[in-house]
């Protein structure tokens, strides 16, 4: 995985900052895995994915992932923290490629199937259209996904979560205000790119300082380490 520069953080920003969080993701791992063609990167298992997102959040801004989300209940501020480290290092659970149920086969989700629902009216259209679309064979007698029972639709997504447990990062909270215990996923793409996105501004507000005061060029400015750049900030700041 290649290491990103300060150039890069700005090109990656501008590039991507009307895209899709999914897109922003991928359009991340392409910078970063020059050699992987980003119409395959689509095409790896949310698991797969994950991890090497994580090792490129973990390389540009530290293993500790930090953040806060909104109590459902009675909408308190809590805050979140843990070691991306120990995610990226997990294991990647039964090394299973392909699930059997009720005569369909299904293959693990990927980045290019969480788009094609993405424009799903609800959480239960989603999880229907994700099943069909990632069914790679059908025995001919076999019961439509959309005639199945609710525990069985349930047993395939846990069934996908023990073969690629990687695909979802689900963190656990205890509300101090209400007593309200909840679990709630962390969208990793989305996480990454609101960090890409705020050091991007950073650099930028840094460059149009430092250019009105000296006459440098972004390049030049872009070229000196953050050290020197903040230190000739704090000149410039007086």
């Amino acid at each position: 995985m290649r290491a990103l520069t300060q150039a890069d953080f700005l090109a990656l920003w501008e590039q991507g900052r009307n895209m899709h969080p999914l897109d922003q993701g991928l359009l991340a791992l392409h910078l970063s895995l020059p050699e992987a063609d980003p119409e395959l990167l689509a095409d790896w298992p949310l698991g797969r994915r994950n991890r090497a997102l994580m090792e490129l959040r973990g390389a540009c801004f530290g293993a500790t992932l930090r953040g806060w989300i909104s109590c459902g209940n009675c909408n308190e501020k809590l805050e979140f923290e843990f070691d991306g480290r120990a995610f990226a290092n997990e294991e990647t659970g039964e090394h299973v490629d392909q699930i059997t149920l009720n005569g369909h086969v299904f293959r693990l989700p990927t980045s290019r199937d969480l788009a094609y629902v993405a424009s799903a009216p609800d959480p239960e259209s989603a999880a229907m259209m994700l099943l069909e679309r990632c069914t790679v064979e059908l025995d001919q007698f076999a019961p439509k996904i959309a005639d199945w029972s609710e525990e069985d639709r349930e047993s395939v997504g846990e069934r996908m979560a023990v073969a690629d447990p990687l695909a979802e990062i689900q963190l656990h909270f205890d509300c101090p205000a209400c007593g309200e215990s909840f679990d709630e996923p962390i969208d990793l793409p989305a996480f990454l790119w609101s960090e890409i996105e705020a050091l991007a501004r950073r650099l930028l507000a840094d460059v149009h300082e430092l250019a009105r005061a000296y006459g440098w060029s972004e390049a030049e400015i872009l070229s000196l380490s953050a050290a020197r750049r903040e230190f000739y900030l704090e000149m410039v700041r007086g």
